[in-house]
């Protein structure tokens, strides 16, 4: 069931993050993205499917064959746009007419048991707080293979983590004020870049694969990252298309 603007919009502001189903007829677009990677890595998969990837991979392998998917699927062309069209009213509801999109997406690909994941963190100073992240996973993602999210009522005691000397503090801050946000294929999971997120330990048989990337209004302020190295523009309103010469 889609997740009407008003919902999504006073639940964004509420809490910072919010899941959805993608639009009608948008699914085929990652159809064909997987068919397009299996076909490309087809001796990595050998046999398996992508919750099964880990079958025919070692550890030591991983993130090598994940920079190479990454590398291959920032070559097909309009893949960010189509990202963007299948959340499109979510999108613009937050961002507005004139939007920005990060040039190159990322792919987190995380198998069983798997340690080298990143821990208790928000994307902020470097990304703009004027951002939002698209989390859109490629199999359905369920238990330990979601981040938990930390709602913006705690993000006070969040902060309050980094004067800590407990070494085990973040961890246990996640566990306790998370919230785990199961999303299957076929949904996205929006959050702002200034909240606080934490990657478990997938302790599920299941390998997870998830693309992230970032839109951001144009003329909103940025972080450490600036528009002609970091972004692309991706829509413009007829306004700014006038005077944008």
């Amino acid at each position: 069931m889609h997740k009407n603007l008003l919902t999504f919009e006073k639940e964004f502001y509420t809490r910072g993050f919010s899941k959805i189903s993608l639009l009608e007829g948008h699914k085929k677009t990652f159809d064909i993205l997987k068919k397009k990677i299996k076909t490309k890595f087809r001796k990595n998969f050998f046999k398996n499917n992508f919750e099964n990837f880990h079958k025919n991979i070692s550890d030591k392998e991983i993130n090598k064959i994940r920079m190479n998917v990454i590398n291959y699927i920032n070559t097909i062309k309009g893949l960010n746009e189509n990202i963007y069209l299948s959340i499109k009213p979510f999108i613009d509801t937050l961002l507005g007419p004139d939007i920005i999109v990060q040039k190159s997406m990322n792919l987190g690909i995380q198998m069983p048991l798997d340690g080298s994941r990143a821990l208790f963190h928000k994307d902020t100073p470097l990304s703009s707080n004027y951002e939002i992240v698209v989390w859109l996973p490629l199999v359905d993602c369920t238990k330990s293979m979601c981040m938990l999210l930390i709602d913006r009522k705690n993000h006070d005691k969040a902060d309050k983590l980094l004067d800590g000397k407990d070494i085990d503090r973040f961890d246990k801050f996640a566990k306790k004020y998370g919230v785990l946000e199961e999303v299957k294929y076929g949904e996205a999971l929006i959050f702002n870049t200034n909240n606080y997120h934490y990657i478990p330990l997938n302790k599920t048989d299941k390998t997870r694969w998830a693309i992230n990337t970032r839109y951001k209004n144009l003329f909103t302020p940025y972080g450490e990252r600036n528009l002609l190295d970091y972004y692309e523009i991706l829509k413009l309103s007829p306004l700014t298309k006038i005077f944008d010469k």
